[in-house]
């Protein structure tokens, strides 16, 4: 158990006990959902875990972690400090790497988020060149919709993220770095599509195969939708984008989608692609997302140079499919 040296604790108690390990510990226990994967994840004991909590809730006056029958989550005020603890120890880790890169060193561990098209789609081809060209430096990578990783990313669970959502608060600054488009998909013959076109009117009446709700691509498409006049039979929530390729495959409904994730399908002839008549194209920008003001570690900007580099190749073919 750390000592507590600071002879001013009655001022600041929480200040006085803030180490690296507690901040991990909150981190961790956020990330991992129990005490005992926390522990495991740092490499102290179970008990040490329960102990650094215990002081940390003494400090800060209130209860930090709420423990059950299936593991432990933090309360709102534990999810607090756990954004705050992450975003401190992301930057000691950027100073780490700094030093390090004077030393003319290439080492650290860079934590990225993506949401479900750019993660599936396009950042396999930037983890391989990444790779390649910088073997020592680890990357994690979560992958989910938009609107939960924008929550990870203000929790300090990522530093970096590629999102298609187009607005995220003032707190997250967004760089865009490449074009999408979200099209219609289904099944050729199941709708009248002429020359690429359908007119919403066919849409009427056949079943829209949805992505999750906090999917920026569903997002929009429902407000294209909205927009036409279009009613569907109904929604088949289906969650990602390889269940609702294989829903319209199979020709259950018609479902709208990036082009990135149905290029392969529409080169085979599985699927067809649509736009709708009378409308605009529906077109986002995938970004790049960090907390505002923060700056970029060597490690992460060495990430970024890459993806813009190496995502080429797929934005080329995606084109070339979807014309």
């Amino acid at each position: 158990m750390a000592t507590i040296v600071s002879t001013d604790i009655t001022r600041s108690p929480l200040a006085a006990l803030w180490d690296t390990t507690r901040m991990r510990v909150l981190v961790e226990v956020d990330r991992q959902g129990s005490l005992s994967a926390a522990a495991v994840a740092i490499g102290i004991g179970q008990s040490s875990v329960s102990e650094h909590v215990r002081l940390l809730e003494l400090a800060a006056g209130q209860r930090l972690v709420e423990r059950n029958g299936r593991g432990s989550k933090l309360t709102e005020a534990g999810r607090v400090l756990a954004g705050r603890a992450a975003q401190a120890l992301a930057a000691l880790g950027a100073g780490e790497e700094e030093l390090d890169a004077l030393a003319g060193l290439q080492t650290g561990t860079i934590h990225v988020g993506a949401s479900t098209a750019p993660g599936v789609y396009l950042l396999p081809d930037a983890l391989g060149c990444f790779r390649a060209d910088y073997p020592n430096v680890r990357v994690h990578v979560e992958i989910a919709a938009s609107g939960e990783i924008i929550e990870r990313l203000l929790a300090g669970r990522v530093q970096l993220a590629i999102v298609g959502a187009t607005q995220a608060g003032d707190r997250i600054d967004l760089e865009p770095f490449v074009d999408d488009e979200i099209v219609g998909v289904a099944q050729p013959g199941l709708l009248p599509v002429e020359a690429g076109i359908v007119i919403p009117s066919a849409l009427e009446g056949v079943m829209l195969l949805a992505r999750e709700p906090e999917s920026s691509t569903q997002e929009l498409a429902d407000a294209a939708l909205r927009a036409a006049g279009v009613t569907p039979a109904g929604v088949w929530e289906l969650g990602s984008s390889e269940a609702v390729k294989r829903a319209a495959r199979a020709r259950l409904g018609f479902a709208f989608l990036s082009r990135y994730a149905v290029a392969e399908e529409i080169e085979r002839g599985e699927l067809e692609h649509f736009r709708l008549a009378g409308r605009p194209h529906i077109t986002r920008q995938f970004s790049i997302a960090r907390l505002a003001g923060r700056p970029l570690s060597p490690g992460e900007q060495a990430f970024v140079d890459t993806l813009g580099r190496c995502c080429a190749a797929s934005v080329t073919y995606a084109a070339a499919c979807v014309r």
